[in-house]
């Protein structure tokens, strides 16, 4: 298919270095299935830029409304997510009538007043997209502009002290926590469903999980991240988590994410414990270890031999890891 992607960039005032991100995130799964290419569709950025677009609200209105309660913060969180505010920054963007490219025989008027529809899903994927195009400064600066500042810029006060020190820092690493285990899992298994994902990063979120994360956090990490937060609760790694995110946005604003994302990779993170797991779902729906190989471990024919004792190893192995253990 023939389209113009520096028109779409115009629309949405942003230029991605790779406009194939800009495609799949245009992309609704019935559009997948008439081009006989069902896995190229937006599901999985959409499910990404669902825990992102989460993140990225909680973020802002920590910074910006901190005199605001638990309560009223949660809920402005909820009003500025809704669906129908989605679907319509979508269609005030100009995408609706064109975009995203779908197969079906409804007209988009009528699909758009549906509670779940393919703008609000488009709209989060292209969330999605910025930010494994530019990353997540990138994704920030375009949600703040298109969705967050319109709304509440001209609201905030000057009061900048903070109501519920405690609950507000857990929200905001608790945020965090969800978007960083699924942004890991999303670079780490490509192909692999939003459902299968999802299951996954139930694990690695768990409450069992972050108990054990908790016996890994060393006194120098507590020095330092209760020097930028003296409200914090040491039993709870979401606050933990979340007073190093501050620490790392106190350092530079730009690679807050980033730098918080790798400290809990490399300090948390056993991959080919998550392999495992993930290897192990794919097999129980019976996909082909043949293609787990190629597509999920990276080794393409001239290398399937490597990749196959790559296979056994990380199946050879026991797991403690527990899928999808509910939180």
């Amino acid at each position: 298919m023939q389209w113009n992607s520096s028109l779409v960039q115009e629309k949405i005032s942003f230029n991605f270095k790779n406009p194939d991100l800009l495609f799949l995130a245009l992309s609704d799964p019935s559009y997948g299935k008439q081009i006989n290419q069902p896995d190229s569709d937006n599901q999985r950025l959409e499910s990404l830029g669902d825990t992102l677009l989460a993140l990225i609200v909680i973020d802002y209105l920590y910074h910006h409304f901190p005199y605001l309660t638990f309560s009223k913060m949660t809920a402005l969180r909820d009003k500025l997510l809704e669906k129908e505010r989605l679907t319509n920054l979508w269609f005030s963007l100009g995408l609706g009538e064109s975009y995203p490219f779908l197969s079906v025989n409804e007209e988009r008027h009528r699909l758009r007043v549906k509670r779940s529809n393919p703008f609000e899903k488009s709209l989060k994927a292209l969330v999605g997209a910025i930010h494994i195009d530019r990353g997540f400064s990138q994704a920030y600066n375009w949600v703040n502009k298109q969705l967050i500042a319109p709304l509440l810029e001209r609201h905030e006060k000057d009061d900048k002290e903070r109501v519920n020190p405690e609950r507000q820092l857990n929200l905001l690493g608790q945020t965090l926590l969800k978007t960083i285990a699924y942004d890991y899992l999303y670079r780490l298994l490509p192909y692999v469903s939003p459902g299968r994902l999802n299951k996954l990063s139930k694990g690695l979120t768990s409450k069992k999980q972050q108990t054990e994360y908790l016996k890994k956090i060393t006194t120098e990490e507590i020095e330092i991240i209760t020097s930028e937060q003296d409200k914090i609760s040491k039993k709870s790694f979401p606050s933990l988590l979340g007073a190093m995110f501050i620490h790392f946005d106190s350092e530079n604003p730009k690679t807050r994410y980033r730098n918080s994302r790798k400290w809990f990779k490399e300090k948390y993170i056993d991959e080919d414990e998550i392999l495992y797991e993930a290897i192990a779902l794919l097999l129980k729906d019976g996909i082909p270890q043949k293609w787990i190989i190629r597509e999920i471990l990276g080794y393409k024919s001239k290398d399937y031999n490597q990749g196959r004792d790559r296979f056994h190893e990380i199946m050879d192995q026991s797991s403690g890891f527990l899928v999808g253990e509910e939180e």
